[in-house]
């Protein structure tokens, strides 16, 4: 969904909880309980502060693991490409079979874990990638013990071994439930509280005052719906950094033979 018809279901769904608020209140809330007395405000404004900071810091939950997920597959995709440049300082059959093995690895990555990050599984297919790449560095071990571009390279696999685990980690981390009823209920609860303190208003008043308080609630819900997930939903995130990973390997590695199809 574009950001626009975004905004404009915000502003319809807005406008129909602000619509049915009014009507609720004016139907079963007597009149002499309505108003913007002196001790109501205290109370709504002591709700509205509370739920302003559990949705701040629900916010900044969802934000910081979807900024997570994005540095860990930018982490994942440099050390691909890192792998394949310490590849060109051993023999030209390992650095093949590097360059082929981080090739199959990228694409099982981009083609077949990434759309399965949808529904928070990983692909099978990607981690026999990385199996086979760990072995080909583990048969270098066994040739090479003391090769300091070896040891440099394995940092890097476990580097790349531990983005893909957070990568995965994220994809199928949730809220916990409750969070999700405060913020419905809460924000449902403080729109009707809005609603009574202006409840002697014209309609045209109560929607000026009620109509943004509600836009507000929605859009701070929605955000967080948006960032809970990194990798669904419109702001999901994409394979780019692993896809431009892989144009470079393909791209460096001279053997043509690095490219041949994967198992």
């Amino acid at each position: 969904m574009s950001t626009a018809l975004t905004c404009l279901a915000i502003l319809v769904l807005g406008i129909l909880i602000t619509g049915t608020s009014i009507m609720l209140v004016r139907r079963f809330v007597p009149e002499r309980l309505r108003g913007n007395e002196e001790r109501r405000e205290p109370v709504f404004a002591f709700a509205g502060v509370l739920y302003a900071l559990v949705i701040g810091f629900v916010l900044a939950y969802a934000l910081d693991g979807y900024q997570t997920a994005e540095t860990a597959a930018g982490t994942e995709a440099d050390s691909v490409n890192a792998l394949s440049r310490a590849a060109t300082l051993f023999d030209a059959e390992s650095r093949d079979r590097i360059g082929h093995e981080l090739i199959c690895y990228s694409r099982a990555v981009i083609d077949d874990e990434w759309p399965l990050l949808h529904s928070g599984h990983r692909s099978e297919l990607t981690t026999a990638a990385n199996d086979r790449l760990f072995q080909s560095f583990g048969k270098l071990g066994r040739t090479n013990p003391d090769n300091s571009a070896l040891s440099s390279s394995l940092e890097r696999v476990s580097d790349l071994n531990k983005a893909r685990a957070t990568r995965l980690l994220k994809s199928n981390t949730f809220l916990p439930t409750m969070f999700w009823v405060f913020m419905v209920a809460g924000g449902l609860m403080l729109i009707l509280y809005a609603t009574v303190l202006k409840g002697r208003e014209p309609i045209r008043g109560q929607v000026l005052f009620i109509l943004p308080v509600t836009l507000l609630l929605l859009c701070s819900i929605y955000l967080v719906g948006v960032f809970e997930q990194p990798f669904r939903g419109p702001n999901a995130l994409e394979p780019v950094a692993m896809e431009r990973a892989l144009s470079s390997v393909t791209e460096f590695i001279p053997d043509p033979r690095a490219d041949r199809p994967c198992p």
